[in-house]
């Protein structure tokens, strides 16, 4: 009777050993944007090439590492905070996570990405990417019509979370162009569909607009940013036109200029939007000649006005900026914080002939 008992116990434990171990115990890796990517073929844009997604591990603590062509694997950050908001900052949810993989790890031609998840006592999940890194270029004027486009990667690079309106977050941003912009203007239609109610521990107010010359990420730099993976020092930067919900995403935005190099925006009267609506926003960034002291000046304005009425003629704000640290060239991002918006027709035209190539 004991044998037949320890056997049946040892059988019990074998049984769940094996159950701890199957398939449905394995996470799952979902790559945004698919399994073969690009980047460079639109240009030099960033210092990174950032590869998004999600992991659905089932309510178990998951680790994830990234490999670049049989390299040393480097451990990523899965969002994990018992608030959902992901890591709090690029990271908008539970189990996502952005690999910030260096352009200069990758090859030109095809480059082998695996990424590869565990839960504790599980099977491992394997996922495994093409990244095909070429030379390029893109030449302003530029338009992108979003209704001829296949793939987001033909357009740009989703430097967080998604194009399409899934998941809100911190700095949901889209980069166009490249480091070789210098002076342009935009006009972009935005459709607001909804302004969250609660924004992350470091979000402040909800935002959308767009942010000029922008290079990416970075560690250290002018303010010192700790490092980070992903990396989320934001500055320094152009500049940002936008709106910026800072009194509750159920009060008007104010109209707003925030300078590249430092916090303290600038607010320029509110202007009220209705969900479902359609505006359309236009901004410029201007060099101007260095002041005496050798910093670089830029003037940057902004309007902004419903879809099917007239244009204003005045600019609802004109800023120059002088500074040592802000950036005089850089891409345009779309730039959507905690806010669930479409971008219409982006339209980008050079303003000073001989740049943008």
């Amino acid at each position: 009777m004991l044998a037949a008992i320890l056997a049946r116990a040892d059988e019990l434990i074998r049984r769940s050993f094996r159950f701890g171990t199957t398939a449905a115990q394995r996470p799952q890796v979902r790559v945004w944007h698919g399994e073969r990517q690009r980047v460079g073929h639109l240009g030099y844009a960033q210092d990174d090439f950032n590869l998004v997604g999600e992991v659905d591990a089932g309510g178990a603590t998951v680790s994830l590492t990234c490999t670049v062509n049989g390299n040393p694997p480097r451990s990523l950050t899965v969002g994990a905070r018992k608030d959902g908001f992901g890591d709090g900052r690029r990271l908008a949810r539970t189990g996502h996570f952005n690999a910030d993989i260096p352009t200069a790890q990758l090859r030109e031609g095809e480059n082998i990405v695996v990424l590869e998840a565990r839960v504790r006592r599980g099977e491992p999940a394997t996922v495994t990417v093409i990244v095909e890194r070429r030379s390029g270029s893109s030449a302003l004027p530029l338009m992108l019509d979003w209704t001829s486009i296949t793939s987001v990667q033909d357009a740009g690079q989703c430097v967080d979370g998604k194009l399409t309106p899934v998941h809100t977050g911190y700095d949901r941003t889209f980069l166009i162009g490249n480091r070789t912009w210098v002076d342009y203007e935009a006009t972009v239609p935005v459709t607001v569909h909804r302004v969250d109610p609660k924004t992350g521990p470091n979000s402040g107010g909800n935002g959308l607009g767009l942010l000029f010359r922008f290079t990416g990420h970075v560690t250290g730099g002018p303010r010192n940013f700790p490092p980070g993976q992903p990396k989320w020092g934001y500055q320094p930067f152009g500049a940002i036109a936008w709106l910026r919900w800072a009194d509750g995403a159920d009060r008007p935005p104010a109209i707003q200029f925030y300078p590249g190099d430092r916090d303290g925006p600038t607010n320029h009267g509110t202007f009220a939007v209705r969900e479902g609506a359609t505006y359309l926003m236009r901004a410029r960034c201007e060099s101007l000649p260095d002041d005496a002291s050798g910093a670089g000046a830029t003037r940057y304005a902004f309007r902004i006005w419903e879809a099917g009425t007239t244009e204003p003629d005045d600019w609802a704000w004109q800023e120059t900026q002088v500074s040592r640290t802000a950036n005089r060239n850089g891409g345009l991002a779309l730039l959507a914080h905690h806010v669930s918006v479409s971008f219409g027709t982006v339209d980008v035209r050079q303003l000073s002939p001989g740049l943008g190539t």
